[in-house]
């Protein structure tokens, strides 16, 4: 008995070591098991916070603002009259123009409307799916129109229409986050430069009647060189100029310095397609009396010194995102001069600008480095005046961003505090047990 109950003695003590020996190694690894839940969720914070610092302009984005919303509506709202009304134009003129326009207008805003939906769907948002009181009394007035009045009428109120449509679809097309709205509005574009000027070249659109119903074009008149020319047509050359003379010169110097073959490459025809908007722009300045600007404007010159005084990734960066913010800001104003100007040379010029500044923010924005940022700016700021900040474009205001943001911080603040909790209560309680 005294043998076994000093066994019993000399075994208890080495159990006990063991215990004491399992217990510390417990508490070790629940230990770096905190610190490394700890470190997981420190690391995704930056990681998380630094990803969407610099979300490129080409990733695929499911964010719909308001402003997307309305344009898709207002452009089903918009196809819902003029699919059916361009439809019957060709039954109800002996006009070849006309009856090739309406053939036109129909078959584009039918393979638009088609798409619309069909991007509506994928986004879940829901659209119209009948006709307006305003757009049905539309319909029946036009459908009570023959010969020339209803020529007349089709050419001038389509076209008016259309002009409303290109301003939205560019204001769109130049600060939407969302890829398939993106890629929506520039085939609404495309297809706008095209049928307003197969309608214009009908020769029967009213000229007076021009005015969008939102923005009503200047009626004051300034006197050049012996002509009165609209106050926006001149505004429209000269922005046009400005922005040749900082983007051709810095298009060409990046051509060859850019580090990124791409970025080379499309600086390269930025460059050479500048050529053709000068050439648009002065003839058209010759024609309607309009002196041009010899210098781009003070803040187009800072731009260009801080892309000039850059290099390597840098020089890229700043490259592709200042001038798509620019291209941006400029396609707007041009849109609405392309809708609203009475004048043929003027209007020649901003078709020029507007399909070339379109093309120039495709390729940009194929470079791969044009950040989301540079997509909203509507007046550009001087977002790199030097090189001594070495800062990229300053990041605007965008509260949906910033709220997913704060919220991917608090669900992973959370996480980690929920394991490191779950990790001490499992070490509490097995010292519990023990």
């Amino acid at each position: 008995m005294r043998g076994e109950l000093q066994l019993h003695q000399r075994v208890s003590p080495s159990k006990a070591a063991r215990t004491r020996g399992g217990t510390g190694t417990m508490r070790h690894r629940l230990g770096t098991l905190g610190q490394h839940a700890a470190l997981f969720t420190a690391l995704s914070v930056a990681f998380i916070g630094a990803v969407i610092g610099a979300v490129p302009a080409n990733a695929q984005s499911t964010e719909v603002q308001p402003s997307d919303r309305s344009f898709m509506v207002s452009l089903r709202q918009a196809n819902s009259w003029l699919v059916p009304v361009s439809k019957e134009a060709p039954t109800r003129t002996t006009n070849a123009g006309i009856s090739n326009a309406g053939r036109d207008i129909f078959e584009a805003h039918s393979r638009l409307d088609v798409d619309l939906l069909k991007s509506a769907i994928d986004l879940g948002i829901v659209l119209p799916n009948d006709v307006s009181s305003e757009h049905q009394a539309l319909i029946n007035e036009m459908a009570e129109r023959t010969g020339d009045n209803h020529d007349r009428a089709y050419a001038t109120i389509v076209r008016q229409a259309q002009g409303g449509l290109l301003v939205m679809a560019t204001q769109t097309r130049a600060t939407t986050q969302n890829t398939s709205i993106r890629t929506l509005a520039h085939q609404t574009l495309q297809m706008l430069i095209r049928t307003m000027t197969v309608l214009e070249n009908t020769g029967l659109v009213d000229p007076s009647a021009l005015e969008l119903v939102t923005a009503k074009a200047q009626v004051n008149a300034v006197r050049v060189i012996g002509q009165n020319i609209e106050p926006s047509d001149r505004e429209l050359l000269v922005l046009l100029t400005q922005h040749s003379l900082w983007q051709k010169p810095v298009s060409r110097e990046s051509s060859d310095r850019a580090r990124d073959a791409k970025v080379r490459k499309v600086a390269g025809q930025l460059a050479a397609e500048h050529t053709q908007l000068v050439s648009a722009v002065t003839e058209a300045a010759g024609q309607i009396g309009v002196d041009l600007p010899v210098e781009p404007t003070t803040e187009q010159k800072s731009w260009a010194n801080a892309i000039s005084s850059s290099s390597g990734e840098e020089l890229d960066r700043m490259y592709a995102n200042l001038s798509r913010a620019a291209n941006g800001s400029l396609i707007i104003q041009v849109a609405q001069a392309r809708a609203t100007t009475k004048s043929v040379p003027a209007r020649i010029a901003a078709q020029t600008g507007l399909t070339l500044v379109l093309k120039h923010m495709l390729l940009l924005e194929g470079t791969g480095l044009v950040q989301a940022n540079s997509l909203q700016m509507t007046d550009v700021p001087a977002a790199a005046q030097t090189k001594s900040n070495n800062s990229p474009p300053p990041q605007p205001d965008d509260s949906s961003t910033s709220i997913g943001f704060l919220t991917g911080i608090a669900v992973l603040v959370v996480a980690g505090a929920g394991t490191l909790w779950l990790v001490r209560a499992i070490g509490h309680h097995g010292e519990h047990r023990r």
